[in-house]
């Protein structure tokens, strides 16, 4: 299969975020916070602004002389309370990045530290009490129930009580956050490496109090996103900068300030109980309490987004789940590739993995007894629409059993998890279809970020509609002051949002046509000696033929499609406080692994990996597949190498690939990957949202393979190999 985009990126051409320049551009520098927690007591730049190169030094009364309607909520520069080390106090723009960083050094900063924050569980030991609520680091609380969980719990034969605990992985695109940015005749414009150009022109236009339409935003290449490039980072203090400079301004981070700054995963503890009555789950209580970082207070939607993926895709008869999200002294988490899914599946597989083991059931076996099926409703009474599941757990049993009889894999542990997606179809997008002689254009101000769902999944989608070839469908990419508008290009909805958007559009274009040939058949198109031929049955005639002298001097004929779809409502009865998250048009993903460990040092190794994904329908099975096999290895990373080292100190201390480990390609075992058809989706044609979901199971999957080779249940990720050794030995 060869991209869309390979010779773009292959020859160079394509350009990125840290390849952006432009002329009398300057250079952009943070001045950091020294400390995590206190208050600052001086910050003088005027020493900076006398370094030679310096042309704009800015900071919160910068800020407030350029910025007047500024959000004061969420100040680009704090005034006096310094939340997290690293914490941009202020920022300059040089003649080059030399005098940038003088400039840094110059600044005049005093600032009283005091004790930071940095494990949640060192503020709350016990479960919060009901004072929390109130507590000024409480960013949020949410809270649900149903059914009388004090009787499920008092009938059970067995009460099964776990605490599991994850660390915060970094997304490690391979380009840093970059963006250029220039303030000229009232319009702010910055050219950026981002998931979602339209949210960065909605986050400028809140954080400065520029309206929106002055504000355009151009997005580049993306050099890896997963999430981490889903929202505003550098672009306000670009912006700011290049307004108090009068010249564009490059700001870009260093790799180690990507680790430092980057918006990473939230690590988070997990306490499950279950009650089990005659081989059936009937009742369950979920506790989870999230590090949300610097979050701001109302800010943070992670917490009732997240718990609903620890009751899982199982029916659990009575429940309640509670979550508490804390501020504590480390950077603004973010999300990360299926945001918090994979930590909250490896919390409930591993849970549920030991809970059947503890009753004598085949693992695989207790989940089929209680897998949504279609039909059914959620906790939430959210209804469950196409779900592959127990399909997918019927396929992966039946290749473990044939791992185990193989012999192949003998003083190895084999494991099987699942997990569950809600594909963002509900964040709604639009599309502009130019139809010219020589073929079609997808005009859009989303880029693609590496997947292939813009320029091959929307493709896809066109080519399917009009019946043109690959070859002549391209992707024109605008600014979001002439883009059709987009919500972004995240949650797996690209294809499943924006597809739809595509495929009304181009259905449009293909009606239009059909009334102007006379034709009540259907009408497809073809490309004949490089010109667009429009047919129905008999009937030919060039698409030339078809215009109309302003639609040839425009360059075609013009439809635009727009697809806004709505998120499964909630049971508000059992809901007691906060807000939790619609989940729709659910995907099945089951994750098979086997691992080989070392119980000396306690080293484990993937040796094999199997993924049986419900897709509704492949619309590029080879895109589909690569995809899977990406989340596959971003997986086995979670599992077993990636974690954010915090110190007692609030520093980082890990902020590179030297001591953060990701997966080399020697450490990705053979994959075997199934894509299940058949339970359509809300996407085009019935597909389904898969970029994210690959990813959940795996974690849980090496976990519980891990317990079956040892016996040993170890309940904190990353399982490297200190923690299986104590768990294998205990001291």
């Amino acid at each position: 299969m060869i991209r869309p985009d390979a010779r773009e990126k292959l020859s160079g051409e394509a350009v990125y975020g840290t390849d952006l320049a432009v002329e009398r551009m300057l250079y952009g520098a943070f001045v950091p916070s020294p400390v995590p927690n206190g208050v600052v007591r001086r910050l003088d730049l005027g020493p900076a602004r006398r370094v030679p190169g310096v042309v704009a030094a800015v900071g919160p009364d910068e800020l407030d002389r350029l910025c007047p309607k500024h959000d004061l909520e969420r100040p680009l520069f704090p005034k006096v309370a310094v939340s997290y080390y690293g914490q941009p106090l202020a920022a300059v723009a040089a003649e080059s990045p030399a005098a940038a960083r003088a400039a840094v050094r110059a600044v005049v900063l005093e600032v009283d530290a005091a004790p930071p924050l940095v494990d949640v569980e060192e503020l709350y030991p016990a479960w919060p009490e009901a004072s929390a609520r109130g507590d000024a680091r409480t960013v949020a609380h949410v809270l649900a129930r149903d059914g009388d969980l004090v009787e499920a719990f008092a009938r059970a034969d067995l009460v099964h009580e776990e605490t599991y605990r994850t660390s915060g992985v970094h997304q490690v695109a391979i380009e840093p956050h970059a963006c250029v940015a220039e303030v000229a005749d009232g319009r702010w414009s910055v050219t950026t490496t981002t998931q979602t150009p339209f949210g960065v022109r909605e986050d400028v236009s809140d954080l400065l109090g520029i309206p929106p339409e002055k504000v355009v935003v151009t997005g580049t290449w993306v050099g890896g996103g997963f999430g981490g490039k889903g929202s505003s980072f550098l672009e306000p203090y670009a912006l700011l900068l290049a307004a108090a400079a009068g010249r564009p301004v490059r700001l870009a981070l260093s790799y180690r300030e990507e680790f430092q700054l980057g918006r990473t995963t939230l690590p988070m503890v997990v306490r499950l109980e279950t009650a089990v009555r005659d081989g059936a789950i009937t009742g369950r209580r979920v506790r989870l309490l999230l590090d949300s970082g610097a979050s701001l207070p109302g800010r943070d939607f992670a917490t009732g987004y997240a718990i609903a993926f620890l009751l899982g895709p199982y029916r659990v008869g009575a429940f309640e789940m509670e979550g508490y999200a804390i501020r504590t002294n480390k950077p603004p988490f973010g999300p990360h590739r299926a945001p918090l899914a994979p930590q909250c599946a490896f919390a409930l597989e591993s849970h549920t993995d030991s809970l059947a083991r503890r009753l004598g059931i085949d693992p695989v076996e207790f989940r089929l007894r209680h897998v949504w099926r279609e039909g059914d409703t959620t906790p939430l009474g959210l209804r469950v629409g196409p779900f592959g599941l127990a399909e997918a757990l019927e396929r992966a049993r039946a290749l473990r059993d044939r791992w185990r009889a193989d012999g192949s894999g003998s003083g190895r542990g084999l494991g099987v998890a699942c997990g569950f997606w809600s594909t963002g179809t509900g964040a709604g997008g639009e599309a502009r279809l130019r139809l010219g002689p020589e073929g079609l254009a997808i005009v859009e101000g989303e880029r693609e970020i590496g997947s292939g769902s813009v320029v091959g999944g929307l493709v896809d989608v066109a080519v399917r509609v009009t019946g043109l070839p690959p070859t002549a469908v391209r992707v024109v990419y605008e600014n979001t002051a002439t883009a059709p508008y987009d919500t972004g290009v995240f949650g797996s909805r690209t294809v499943g949002a924006l597809g739809q958007a595509v495929a009304k559009a181009a259905a449009s274009l293909v009606r239009t046509l059909a009334d102007r040939l006379g034709s009540r058949a259907p009408v497809s198109l073809e490309v004949k000696g490089g010109r667009v031929v429009v047919v129905s049955g008999r009937l030919r005639r060039s698409l030339e033929a078809l215009l109309t002298p302003e639609e040839r001097r425009a360059g075609g004929l013009v439809a635009t499609g727009k697809h806004y779809g709505r998120s499964g409502p909630i049971d508000e009865r059992r809901v007691v406080d906060g807000t939790f998250y619609g989940y729709q048009d659910f995907t099945a993903t089951v994750a098979l692994a086997e691992v080989a460990v070392d119980k000396e040092t306690g080293q484990v190794s993937a040796t094999r990996v199997a993924e049986f994904l419900d897709v509704g329908v492949a619309l590029n099975p080879a895109l589909v597949t690569a995809q899977v096999e990406g989340g596959v290895a971003m997986g086995l990373g979670t599992a077993l190498t990636e974690e954010m080292l915090w110190r007692d100190d609030g520093r980082l201390g890990n902020p590179g690939l030297l001591d953060y480990r990701v997966p080399t390609i020697t450490e990705v075992p053979p994959l075997t990957v199934e894509l299940l058809e058949g339970h359509k989706g809300a996407g085009p044609f019935g597909a389904k949202g898969v970029g994210e979901p690959p990813i959940i199971p795996v974690p849980a999957a090496v976990a519980n393979a891990l317990a079956d080779a040892t016996g040993a249940r170890v309940t904190e990720l990353p399982l490297s190999p200190e923690r299986v050794a104590r768990a294998l030995k205990p001291l």
